[in-house]
């Protein structure tokens, strides 16, 4: 999924990696909050808001596919030219007509679309959405299940 969004969007790896490391970051936002609040207010309730709030992540996350256009994929390399010492990383202006070059500054990456903030976004907001699942789902199972049957249920989480 990964280097599908790199190539979708052409982003660089860098950005594509704080994209998939944003998830923790939507949690982090919100965990001291639900650990403290999550004593405090009705428990099921809290983990209803996060479910929601986690499905408006995914619908944002899903958006690019609906708002771009068709996906272009590129043009396929002969195995030969992949294996070869001599095969060069990028093109100098990034098309297939340009001439190849050695020189790691030509290699500059041109974003095609800025969809992929909604990817970003989204990826944070299913973090924020997931936060009280996991520590109130648990602690809620320990509490008003039978002791025998609670590990399948925390295992089913």
């Amino acid at each position: 999924m990964l280097t599908q969004i790199e190539r979708q969007f052409n982003i660089p790896t860098s950005l594509v990696g704080f994209i998939n490391g944003s998830f923790e970051i939507g949690n982090l936002l919100l965990i001291i909050f639900v650990s403290y609040f999550g004593t405090k207010l009705h428990r099921p309730i809290m983990i209803g808001i996060g479910c929601a709030v986690m499905g408006l992540g995914c619908f944002l996350i899903s958006l690019p596919h609906f708002l771009m256009d068709r996906y272009e994929y590129e043009s396929t390399v002969s195995i030969s030219s992949n294996l070869s010492s001599t095969s060069f990383l990028c093109t100098e202006n990034g098309t297939e007509t340009s001439t190849p070059t050695h020189d790691p500054s030509e290699c500059v990456k041109e974003v095609k679309s800025f969809m992929w903030v909604y990817v970003l976004v989204g990826n944070i907001i299913r973090g924020m959405g997931e936060t009280p699942i996991m520590p109130l789902g648990i602690s809620y199972i320990e509490d008003f299940s039978k002791s025998e049957n609670s590990p399948l249920y925390i295992g089913f989480i």
